[in-house]
């Protein structure tokens, strides 16, 4: 019954969660906590499944509560009966199956159900089967009603990591078409007031939404059922006609390959299309765009050796036909396998806008591969496929625009999209030649190439050379590679057990200062090396040259996150400084924090309570 899961450190843990059908869990689980009393044997297995859940909540806010002060809505729950929580829980409808067997109850159910004319009370037998059958709803379905009870008021919907049965995107079943209506029923709601509009998919392929579903295209869904009855049709234009009842959005998320088929457009919709597309160039300020994230990383470009040209196509399409139209966009975000070629032309597409925060999210470096072809620029050795997708940069290229001057636009500038990866300038140098003077934040995150914090390799210079143009930059994040081999074996271990204690209170650790004197060694090493301190000092050697003058000289610097990827499970470590101006006109560090894991407490709160407002 064991699995093991990240622990968001670097490592993992283990928990009794496992994937069994949920009528078998509900019964073998449930036996961990039988008391042998005849009340326990009389109950089902869901009430058994609730009762064990509850026991694991106190399990969990008791030891909460001794590591922390709990919030006053926690403590409130911890004071209700467990006939008040089960009240207020909602258990889904994978469990459906268990209460159908339960007793002979599923027949009394109905019956339940069909006497609407009955007095039930919630301590009657009676009551207690109409709550079970009103439990029956699907998830979706109370998600969908609570959306058009609020729709009057609310401004923002964000449906992020919806997860759906990996078995229907291929299949014809009655589910399968439960899945696809789903998503016809919430584009069939009406938000008067909606400002933002958010489906993120990128993760895993369980959060995939249905092939063929098109937000500025006619749906193209269709199957035959199970049974051989009639076939099935999505509506056609149903995520069409949403976007055309809320035409004030200023927020949109929505995958990249799923704005447009790669059809033409019919005829008829055509005129309505482009009316929405120029509707949104005046007022979206807030983009993001993903696709599903490839496990190795992601190429130059698709132009060759394209595993699915039409999502290739429908992605370009985006491109040309949508991005190219936005004039009032601000932020725009790029996460997942997109090819780095498409990532420029979508900065390119944009170049009307006055954009202030970019970030590209993928596996390889967005900036561009810094180890070299296959990682042998680097000098360490790789574990099977960690060399995948690290394609060779023309170096000649990027040493020659890394030394000039970022060549901005004319005015009369049309964008025409060109994909391929040819010998040319680097990211930054494209970004800064159309954004340089609005752009305050940029953000690359991806761990594949990105630069070596210890001895960069050369080609990281001319990469980042354009960095020092962002005059008005506050803020930059990007992945760097920390190096954790020491006598050809990797220490990750280790070094993340001394972050962890170093700043831990409960730490019985001691950490010592090294002198000059000791013989060189791993203790040594650690602490001159991987000290916060030391990790500060050196992300300010490496990046603060890269930086804008102008914008080191501000009060506060510029704020500089150095996001490093170790651990058996890759956990994402951040390092943050702000980089200043020193009194000898030095680049120094004001002043950081870490290195911190995703889930250390205050960076966790922080990114809650700074996250950027949708509406």
């Amino acid at each position: 019954m064991a699995c093991s899961l990240q622990d968001g450190a670097g490592g993992s843990c283990t928990t009794l969660v496992d994937y069994m059908d949920p009528a078998q869990n509900a019964a073998r689980i449930s036996d961990m906590f039988n008391d042998g009393t005849e009340e326990w044997s009389e109950r089902g297995s869901i009430e058994r499944l609730l009762e064990l859940a509850l026991k694991f909540d106190e399990l969990i806010f008791e030891h909460l509560a001794w590591r922390i002060e709990l919030p006053p809505q926690l403590q409130d729950l911890q004071k209700k009966s467990r006939r008040e929580l089960s009240r207020k829980a909602y258990r889904g409808p994978y469990l459906d199956p268990i209460y159908l067997s339960d007793g002979g109850y599923g027949s009394q159910v109905k019956q339940a159900s069909e006497n609407r004319s009955s007095t039930l009370t919630p301590n009657s037998e009676m009551g207690r089967i109409n709550w079970l059958n009103r439990e029956r709803i699907p998830s979706s379905d109370v998600a969908l009603a609570l959306l058009r009870h609020a729709s009057s008021t609310l401004t923002s919907v964000c449906l992020d990591w919806i997860l759906a049965d990996p078995d229907r995107e291929t299949s014809v079943s009655e589910a399968y078409i439960d899945w696809v209506e789903m998503f016809d029923s919430f584009f069939g709601l009406r938000f008067p007031h909606l400002k933002a509009l958010q489906f993120r998919n990128a993760v895993v392929r369980e959060t995939l939404q249905p092939s063929g579903l098109f937000l500025l295209d006619e749906a193209q869904i269709s199957c035959e059922r199970e049974d051989g009855r009639e076939s099935w049709t999505a509506p056609r234009l149903t995520c069409l006609e949403f976007m055309e009842a809320h035409s004030e959005l200023r927020c949109l998320a929505w995958p990249m390959d799923a704005f447009f088929s790669q059809k033409p457009l019919p005829t008829d919709i055509d005129s309505r299309v482009g009316a929405v597309s120029d509707n949104l160039g005046r007022t979206l300020e807030d983009l993001r765009v993903d696709t599903l994230y490839g496990s190795a990383g992601e190429p130059h470009s698709e132009d060759f050796g394209c595993q699915d040209p039409g999502a290739r196509e429908r992605r370009r399409r985006f491109i040309s036909d949508f991005a190219a139209k936005m004039t009032k966009v601000e932020s725009i975000k790029i996460e997942g396998g997109v090819p780095r070629d498409e990532r420029r032309e979508v900065i390119r597409a944009l170049h009307a806008c006055p954009l202030n925060k970019i970030v590209m999210i993928g596996v390889c470096s967005p900036l561009g591969n810094t180890w070299g072809a296959q990682g042998r620029d680097l000098g360490e050795p790789f574990l099977e496929g960690e060399s995948d997708y690290l394609e060779a940069e023309d170096k000649d290229a990027v040493y020659s625009f890394g030394s000039r001057e970022p060549v901005r636009p004319p005015p009369d500038f049309v964008f025409q999209p060109t994909y391929g990866w040819p010998a040319g300038p680097p990211m930054i140098q494209t970004i800064a030649s159309l954004h340089a003077d609005t752009v305050t934040e940029l953000k690359f995150c991806g761990y594949k190439g990105s630069p070596k914090l210890f001895s960069p390799t050369p080609i990281t210079t001319p990469m980042l050379s354009a960095l020092k143009y962002f005059h008005n930059l506050e803020t930059l994040i990007m992945s760097m590679w920390l190096s954790t081999i020491f006598e050809e074996a990797p220490r990750d271990a280790d070094i993340i057990k001394y972050w962890l204690d170093a700043r831990s209170p409960q730490s019985m650790s001691l950490v010592r200062t090294v002198i000059d004197e000791e013989p060189e060694g791993w203790e040594k090493e650690l602490r001159t090396k991987f000290a916060p301190d030391a990790l500060a000092w050196q992300i300010t050697s490496l990046v603060g040259p890269f930086l804008s003058e102008k914008a080191k000289a501000r009060k506060g610097g510029v704020h500089v996150r150095a996001s490093v990827c170790i651990g058996e499970w890759g956990g994402i470590f951040d390092i943050d400084l702000h980089i200043g101006k020193g009194s000898m006109n030095s680049d120094v560090c004001l002043g950081y924090k870490g290195p911190r894991e995703e889930l250390e407490p205050e960076r966790r709160r922080t990114k809650l309570e700074t996250r950027r407002p949708q509406t």
